[in-house]
């Protein structure tokens, strides 16, 4: 992992879909349950043989810890609605998580902090090529990997960074940076995926179509990329700190006010509040730990607030917790 990138990158994740041959997409089975069995049996014992793993049923996983995966973007929402053969594996570390039957029957992926695409991608072959001595996984001389949607073909790899833009935000910039990045076949996607929205001033950026480029073209790509957001990112902010520089001290000093004295805070505002106090970090105008602040922006979510608390949570407590997590983590 680069460190010299933590005022942009939050996360790099590396995602693989993998298929069946000659059984049909989760969406078509129905009535399979034995062959559901020797594809849930293929990739719990291919990850057991590279680290502790806990495994799950989405029809025995407790609703809590099912949505704490969802946040800590290990698992996604539709894989939970997948109560009959849904089923997930993932490591002690929690970086490294198979989902079975959401909308591939496979779907590898690797989590790490930072800008680490080539990290993520080791780590995330080893149990690729374990899953495959175990299944017969479905692949064409021509298209590549067989998957559920069409974009995926090929490698069927997805490659994504989390990224930090509040200055490119701030100046209306980003709807700019979003059109060219789609006229360069990536997507742009807030903080939970697809249809979320980019709270504290992140963004998912990921590669779309995978059809004629092998897995090493698709990191190579990916890193240039963002390499090059970061670039505008950080110029946007000097120009920032140049034009609008008592105003923009001024609108996160507040907020840090707001976030180290609040005793009640909702999930949106805490999101708001601390992406500008990421941003007086990233400016120097806060010391604090970067990847302390990181680590709030995931605690502070509903679920992970519930498990911390180790009970369920009413809406009036969850926005006590998240308060007091805050003046905790950013107390000097």
């Amino acid at each position: 992992m680069d460190k010299g990138f933590d005022d942009v990158v939050v996360s790099t994740r590396v995602r693989l879909a993998r298929n069946i041959k000659n059984l049909p997409f989760p969406k078509r089975l129905s009535g399979q349950e034995e062959i559901y069995s020797v594809l849930m049996k293929g990739v719990k014992e291919a990850c057991d043989e590279l680290f502790e793993t806990r495994f799950y049923k989405m029809c025995d996983i407790d609703s809590l810890l099912a949505q704490s995966y969802v946040e800590k973007h290990l698992i996604s929402n539709d894989l939970i609605k997948n109560v009959n053969f849904g089923a997930l594996a993932v490591n002690k570390d929690e970086d490294v998580a198979v989902m079975i039957n959401e909308e591939d029957h496979i779907r590898e992926q690797c989590i790490t902090e930072g800008f680490d695409l080539d990290g993520a991608y080791r780590k995330l072959l080893g149990v690729d090529e374990k899953i495959s001595e175990k299944l017969d996984i479905a692949f064409d001389k021509k298209l590549g990997y067989l998957t559920a949607c069409p974009t995926n073909l090929g490698a069927a790899m997805r490659a994504s960074v989390m990224v930090f833009l509040p200055a490119l935000t701030m100046t209306k910039k980003i709807g700019s940076l979003i059109n060219e990045l789609q006229r360069l076949d990536f997507t742009t996607r807030g903080v939970y995926g697809e249809g979320s929205g980019a709270q504290g001033f992140m963004y998912q950026i990921s590669n779309q179509a995978t059809v004629g480029k092998s897995e090493e073209d698709i990191i190579k790509l990916v890193k240039k990329t963002v390499g090059s957001i970061i670039e505008i990112e950080r110029k946007e902010r000097e120009n920032l700190k140049k034009t609008r520089g008592v105003e923009l001290q001024d609108k996160i000093m507040r907020a840090f006010g707001v976030l180290t004295n609040c005793y009640l805070i909702d999930s949106g505002e805490f999101m708001e509040l601390l992406g500008y106090v990421k941003l007086g970090v990233a400016l120097g105008y806060i010391e604090r730990d970067m990847n302390k602040i990181n680590k709030l922006l995931t605690l502070s979510q509903p679920a992970m607030l519930c498990m911390l608390a180790a009970k369920v949570l009413q809406p009036r407590d969850r926005d006590k917790a998240r308060a007091a997590l805050g003046r905790k983590f950013l107390e000097k």
